[in-house]
């Protein structure tokens, strides 16, 4: 079972795209890697429009033979470009919508340049800015 997350990048004011990612959502491993791979507007805007994931990766391009069935390592895993499932683009949202599917754990929001988490299960907690130190505690 995966820890599910969204990712969502702010792309005017008030208004973001959203894609769903289901597996390991956790800071460790997702927010890890959007810190370090996708830390610009551009590089998060890219990999959110692509669509819904099975999983994140370094790099969300699509190398020569990377399919869903038989994925390259280090790539993005996407239903819809590598399984070609539809309904799977990125969805419009309001920025800092913590409403979830009822499954995501995670929700990540990139807006103002840098990057929040929130923990969908705490609400209490609202958004909190990722940082590696708080990659480390989960």
């Amino acid at each position: 079972m995966g820890t599910r997350s969204g990712i969502a990048v702010e792309i005017e004011d008030g208004k973001s795209i959203r894609s769903y990612c289901h597996w390991d959502g956790y800071p460790s491993n997702n927010g890890k890697l959007l810190l370090e791979f996708y830390n610009t507007k551009e590089k998060a805007e890219e990999l959110v429009r692509i669509g819904n994931m099975s999983s994140l990766a370094p790099s969300c391009e699509k190398p020569e033979g990377h399919t869903f069935d038989t994925p390259v390592k280090g790539y993005c895993t996407f239903y819809g470009r590598d399984r070609g499932e539809e309904g799977t683009n990125c969805i419009e949202a309001e920025t800092d919508d913590t409403s979830a599917d009822g499954w995501e754990e995670f929700l990540y929001q990139f807006k103002d340049g840098k990057w929040f988490v929130n923990r969908v299960h705490k609400k209490s907690e609202g958004w909190i800015e990722l940082t590696l130190e708080f990659c480390k505690e989960d």
